[in-house]
C-alpha cells in the first residue's frame, strides 16, 4: 500500500515557515531599534539638562559681575568708562534691593 500525501500540506509549509520567520526578524529588529532610540533620547535629555543646568550657574555668574561693575562704577572712573562704553544698564533691580526683609 502506498500512502499518498496531500501535495498542499508540504508545499505551504517551506513559505509559512519563512514568512513567519521574516515577520519575527523585522519585529526583533523593530523592537532593537525602538530600544537604541530610547536610550538615545533619554541620554540627549539628560545632556541637555545639565547644559541648561550650567548656562543657568554662568547667567548667574555674569548677572553677579554686571551688578557689581554697576555697583563699581559709582565710585570708580574706569568702571564709569565702561559702563558708559558698553551701555550697561540694569532693568530690574539688585535682588537685595527687590526683596527688603521685613
Amino acid at each position: 500500500m502506498s500512502r499518498e500525501t496531500s501535495p498542499s500540506s508540504h508545499d505551504i509549509f517551506w513559505p509559512m515557515m519563512l514568512v513567519s520567520a521574516s515577520i519575527l526578524l523585522i519585529l526583533m529588529w523593530e523592537i532593537r531599534v525602538n530600544i537604541l532610540d530610547r536610550r538615545y533620547a533619554l541620554e540627549t535629555h539628560e545632556r541637555q539638562t545639565r547644559q541648561v543646568e550650567q548656562s543657568k550657574k554662568t547667567q548667574d555668574g555674569l548677572e553677579k559681575l554686571v551688578r557689581g561693575l554697576v555697583e563699581l562704577s559709582k565710585t570708580d572712573e574706569e568702571a564709569s568708562k565702561l559702563v558708559n562704553k558698553y551701555q550697561i544698564k540694569l532693568k530690574n533691580p539688585s535682588p537685595s534691593a527687590a526683596s527688603p526683609t521685613p
